[in-house]
């Protein structure tokens, strides 16, 4: 019986709270479900839990129970983390001889190549898509991420793309062959992601001083690519549109404090200093019910691998305002109001047709709902497993 060993040791970082680690635990459940109870005779899971940098490692059977204990501890720093997994990978894999390992990320590259085919989640190319916004010359500049891009994608014997337009660009910026290349969407548990009100629901709005319809909802960080100068500008136009218009944006995510200060420094700027309710993280119950009582999903990032807030937000139920690029034209497709994210008048005609037409919402939200059953936990676990398949029997997938 060949065994598939997906890494999960990224989520003792911080990353755990963000798109990346909710991609690992949403996987590693979806695939556990797909396998079933009933034993596979060709194929069985693994996930690992934790390398040390001498080849020490720790890896279980039961994904819940994996996922558990590898959040349960204060996250370590991402360098510790990368080199135990640089100096140690090797060794680990030596002691439980995987017919396959899966990483969630590219990074870090071990220091010798697996004895078994290696396989790599590609999320998005946006700092190598955008050099100038994320790239400095004490990085190495554009050259140097080109450079470190291509041997981190190119070290992989096979790739999974998040979405077709992450497929894209490993194809045009570091000219990965289509062949080498499998996509596979991003999947997210629709029992919990859905327009079903919960009991809690009142309750989280009354903690916030928020009421149903009145507020527009985000998620996400606060760099570049995210747009945020984009949103507050439109806020202020679709504010100023209706002069009786109270709507409010609900920034939920950890920022740091230094993009703590740069949001309310750019909000007072915009004179929606008092519009802008930063919650901070919430858990995901929370976040479900703002996605389920706004009045629309504000997501017009530059660009995205995915965009996990535009499917949970359509899930829910709740309307959706996202940019016409990137993966999130190619998520939303028709169940989602597109604007062009450079264009703040724009996105702020798409916020005042939501507050003035609730027969726009409920279409909206009724195309958001049956677009997000197409990527539930269960098809991206299929596909994750058709390329473990095809891989572990020396095949292309």
């Amino acid at each position: 019986m060949a065994t598939a060993l997906l890494d999960l040791t990224l989520l003792a970082t911080d990353t755990r709270v963000r798109g990346i680690g909710r991609y690992l635990a949403e996987l590693a459940t979806g695939l556990e479900r797909a396998l079933g109870p009933d034993p596979d005779p060709t194929l069985t899971l693994s996930f690992l839990e934790r390398v040390s940098f001498t080849g020490r490692a720790v890896a279980s059977s039961d994904a819940r129970e994996a996922i558990a204990r590898v959040t349960a501890s204060p996250a370590i720093p991402s360098l510790r983390w990368s080199w135990n997994e640089r100096l140690g990978l090797d060794r680990a894999l030596g002691r439980l001889r995987p017919a396959l390992l899966h990483q969630g990320v590219p990074y870090p590259t071990p220091l010798r190549r697996p004895r078994c085919p290696r396989l790599i989640t590609c999320h998005d190319l946006v700092p190598l898509a955008f050099p100038a916004e994320y790239w400095r010359w004490q990085s190495g500049g554009a050259t140097g991420r080109r450079l470190l891009d291509a041997r981190r994608y190119r070290s992989a014997d096979h790739l999974i793309a998040i979405s077709r337009a992450t497929a894209d660009d490993l194809t045009r910026l570091l000219e990965i062959e289509p062949s080498r290349i499998s996509v596979v969407y991003n999947g997210i548990d629709l029992e919990k992601w859905s327009a079903a009100p919960s009991r809690d629901d009142d309750a989280v709005l009354a903690r916030h001083g928020l009421e149903r319809g009145s507020y527009l909802a985000y998620a996400g960080d606060a760099d570049w690519r995210k747009n945020r100068d984009g949103m507050l500008a439109a806020l202020a136009r679709a504010r100023a549109t209706s002069p009786g218009q109270s709507l409010r944006l609900v920034w939920a995510g950890a920022l740091s404090a230094d993009k703590r200060a740069r949001l309310d420094e750019r909000a007072r700027a915009a004179g929606v200093a008092d519009a802008v309710l930063l919650t901070g993280f919430v858990p995901d119950d929370d976040l479900r019910a703002l996605y389920r009582n706004a009045l629309g999903l504000l997501f017009v990032s530059r660009a995205e691998g995915f965009g996990f807030p535009v499917v949970e937000g359509m899930a829910c139920g709740c309307p959706v305002i996202t940019s016409n690029r990137s993966s999130m034209a190619e998520l939303a497709e028709g169940a989602a109001l597109l604007v062009d994210p450079e264009r703040p008048a724009e996105i702020a005609r798409a916020i005042t047709r939501l507050s003035e037409s609730p027969s726009l919402c409920q279409e909206l939200s009724q195309a958001g709902q049956a677009r997000a059953t197409r990527f539930g936990l269960e098809r991206q676990a299929e596909g994750t497993l058709a390329v473990y398949r095809a891989l572990i029997a020396g095949q292309r997938p």
